[in-house]
């Protein structure tokens, strides 16, 4: 069973290359209105005299802030594994944000705490869910809110997901992550899609992805992820599902969640 962290190399893909072949509702205006945007509404009402400060977790190029670029008193924070992505394309998409190059692995050494008001992580949990989860709990002022997204294995919408990969020469198999903090320490099952052998040599660059399974088998609903949620130390606010077309799958089922520090 592997237990190694995937090492993507995001850096080795253009802009134009991540949205022709990358699975990601990026850059979908309907996730931004539905998930990203009530979260600076409602920061705004909490501190109407305070500026709205947006901290994107493996922001990538940057096209979720992109969204955010010029709304009024929000102020854009990407973090990022990858400073080449951030000194080219993120940069020339968000020249006035605040851009900081962190292996989400160790966050607490290279961000300061508690700098947001609003955190959002789109398709960052399938590299390191314990990590990213607490990175968005690191960043985030008390009573601040996020919105993560997952992609359930066992949910059928996305089944084409799957098979289009292994069709290609990936691989399914079982890999272990370990939460531990204090004296807590418990460790998730979750489904490996291995790139590695993949014909095309751009997706091989994506290494490896960590997908939580279906409780039952049958639905989008895991209670690993729910138990992960609870561990870090989040409340849930809001529970949705969001469907979105990707080169793999013309019909994928994400879940996403909106919590609470």
């Amino acid at each position: 069973m592997n237990v190694k962290s995937p090492r993507p190399d995001y850096g080795a893909l253009s802009g134009q290359v991540y949205t022709s072949k990358i699975n990601t509702p990026a850059k979908n205006p309907a996730y931004f209105e539905r998930f990203h945007l009530p979260l600076i509404e409602a920061a705004r009402t909490d501190n109407p005299r305070r500026r709205v400060v947006v901290a994107d977790i493996a922001c990538g190029h940057g096209f979720e802030l992109e969204f955010m670029k010029g709304l009024p008193d929000v102020d854009l924070v990407g973090v990022d594994i990858s400073a080449k992505v951030l000194q080219t394309s993120t940069r020339a998409l968000l020249p006035d944000a605040r851009l900081i190059a962190a292996d989400v692995r160790w966050i607490e050494k290279t961000v300061e705490g508690g700098i947001a008001d609003v955190g959002i992580a789109l398709n960052a949990v399938v590299y390191e869910p314990v990590h990213m989860l607490g990175a968005l709990m690191h960043v985030l002022r008390p009573g601040g809110r996020c919105a993560v997204n997952f992609r359930i294995f066992g949910n059928p919408f996305n089944d084409a997901f799957y098979t289009s990969y292994t069709s290609q020469g990936g691989r399914i198999s079982d890999a272990e992550v370990v939460f531990e903090r204090g004296a807590t320490k418990e460790t998730f099952v979750l489904k490996e899609l291995d790139y590695r052998e993949c014909t095309d040599p751009d997706i091989r660059k994506l290494d490896r992805q960590l997908y939580f399974a279906s409780s039952d088998g049958k639905t989008f609903q895991s209670a690993d992820v729910l138990r992960l949620i609870e561990l870090t130390g989040f409340r849930i606010l809001g529970e949705d599902t969001f469907h979105f077309s990707s080169p793999a799958n013309p019909d994928n089922e994400i879940l996403v969640y909106t919590l609470q520090k």
